[in-house]
């Protein structure tokens, strides 16, 4: 799957002035998106959600999560919300029951999830690990772990993004 156009301009729209080096800031995302987000105490199993609450909508993000877990899991959010407004794969059951559940929010590329939850990680990897930001980084010949560390996101989602980008990369 690859993402639509009018999605990576979008994701190219938000984007500008939102980095301080290479980490996003996803405050100022959600409020060009007019999102609340708030931290709650979930269940283990819940990374997050997407709520629909009155005419808006909020994201909430399990507090007993990791750092790096949680802004992978803010930014899905914003995937689907994304989705959303672009008319995409999140659009009707967002309008049908209001509200997404990520129950494991990780990023993998093997089409395990449904097309909703694949575009939705796909928005997050781009937003908080663009490629031509990535791409820059590899010329400094950085780990994985090194650029991970500047994008504050885990280690595993950066080498699945490196390998998604450069499936022929040696260093991974």
């Amino acid at each position: 799957m690859k993402l639509s156009p009018k999605i990576q301009k979008r994701i190219s729209e938000l984007q500008v002035d939102s980095y301080s080096g290479y980490e996003l800031s996803l405050e100022k995302i959600c409020k060009e998106l007019n999102l609340a987000c708030f931290e709650a105490d979930l269940d283990d199993g819940l990374s997050g959600l997407l709520l629909k609450e009155g005419e808006s909508y909020s994201i909430y993000v399990n507090n007993n999560h990791a750092f790096s877990r949680q802004r992978f899991t803010i930014a899905h959010e914003i995937g689907h919300y994304v989705s959303y407004l672009m008319n995409s794969f999140s659009k009707d059951e967002l309008e049908k029951e209001g509200r997404f559940e990520d129950k494991a929010v990780t990023f993998r590329k093997d089409g395990a999830y449904s097309d909703a939850e694949t575009e939705a990680n796909m928005i997050a990897a781009e937003l908080l690990m663009p490629k031509e930001k990535v791409a820059e980084l590899l010329k400094q010949e950085l780990s994985p772990e090194e650029m991970a560390d500047l994008f504050y996101v885990s280690p595993s989602a950066m080498t699945i993004r490196l390998q998604t980008l450069y499936p022929s990369l040696s260093i991974i």
